[in-house]
């Protein structure tokens, strides 16, 4: 399948931290500017205890904050009353802990601190400096909110798109064998009429070739070698049915046994080549089946079409060019010229 963009953001822990880490040195670089233009701002007069003090004050207010509202418990209302709206509840919350935060730290600060000037402009710079972080904490946290949504979001579209897929790709599985019974079960009564060893001859490679369909089913890969026996048995099938009118020529390394590739793979391209094209004692038809040194195999066949062929729906290749890119993110590749038709399907290492 093609892969999907992704992309990771930090997890809430670090995003909290790093984020009152920068609100603290914001508001720290003012509040440092305010200390030395008053008066104290050689390093002997300058206030490095209050200085920290204020910056702890900033960090832990946003550590606070962004806590309270990046809480999983404002992703679901169900708690609330009916009609309570959550952000009102949140908005409310905030003021509260702003409120309260405001009345400790001041009286704390003052009663650990001398103002640097007037108490009563310190405490507006003190209560205003507290608002605006809030306000940016708040700010923060909406967008954090925003930004693990839409992940929320994009994870949920992924799942969908992949249970889609799945459900689909089980369709496209389920597809093939009513179509190849009903082939199988023409060629059994084409064979009774005629040969009535060669029929019992086939129904015993049809019995392993079913044997192998119903094992299969419940899986998405094979082993090349396992799909290999089974294609021993379905070829007896067709060179009893065909007799010398197809030839099969089979070149499949040992080295690719262990590679894998969707069942029934080779059986789909082989049905489609004897099926599209005239197969007669004149005029036989070859079918070879041969693995390529970039990890693919091919199937193909003289190309030498009925006069009045088949309706071709092209469900067969289709449904195999799903399967493979389903299963390895990569597609057939089909090659026609003028004598040969050729299939060539990835195998996984």
């Amino acid at each position: 399948m093609q892969a999907a963009y992704r992309y990771s953001i930090p997890s809430r822990g670090w995003l909290i931290l790093l984020s009152s880490l920068a609100v603290t040195i914001l508001f720290a670089l003012p509040r440092l500017a305010v200390l030395y233009f008053s008066g104290r701002g050689t390093p002997a007069d300058f206030p490095w205890l209050e200085f920290g003090i204020r910056s702890l004050y900033s960090f832990l207010i946003a550590v606070l904050f962004l806590l309270v509202n990046l809480s999983a418990v404002w992703s679901d209302s169900s708690w609330l009353p009916k009609g309570i709206n959550r952000h009102l509840v949140l908005g409310l919350l905030n003021i509260g802990l702003l409120a309260g935060l405001d009345f400790i730290l001041i009286q704390l600060h003052l009663y650990w601190f001398e103002p640097p000037f007037n108490e009563r402009l310190f405490r507006f710079l003190f209560r205003i400096s507290m608002v605006l972080e809030v306000l940016l904490v708040v700010l923060t946290a909406a967008i954090f909110r925003l930004i693990f949504g839409n992940q929320q979001v994009r994870i949920a579209n992924e799942q969908l798109l992949k249970a889609n897929a799945e459900t689909q790709y089980e369709l496209l599985k389920n597809q093939l064998n009513p179509h190849f019974l009903f082939n199988s079960l023409n060629t059994v009564n084409a064979l009774i009429r005629h040969d009535p060893v060669a029929a019992a001859e086939f129904v015993s490679n049809l019995s392993d070739v079913f044997r192998y369909t119903l094992t299969s089913r419940t899986v998405d890969l094979v082993t090349l070698e396992e799909e290999m026996r089974f294609m021993e048995a379905y070829l007896a099938m067709l060179t009893g049915r065909y007799g010398e009118k197809v030839r099969f020529q089979v070149e499949v390394s040992s080295a690719f046994h262990r590679s894998r590739l969707p069942p029934m793979a080779l059986q789909v391209l082989v049905e489609n080549a004897i099926k599209h094209n005239v197969a007669s004692a004149r005029q036989p038809l070859w079918v070879a089946i041969t693995t390529n040194a970039n990890h693919t195999l091919t199937v193909s066949n003289g190309l030498q079409v009925k006069k009045d062929p088949e309706l071709a729906t092209g469900l067969g290749l289709a449904n195999l060019n799903q399967r493979c890119l389903y299963l390895s993110g990569r597609e057939i590749h089909i090659q026609k010229t003028a004598e040969t038709f050729s299939v060539t399907i990835p195998l996984l290492p």
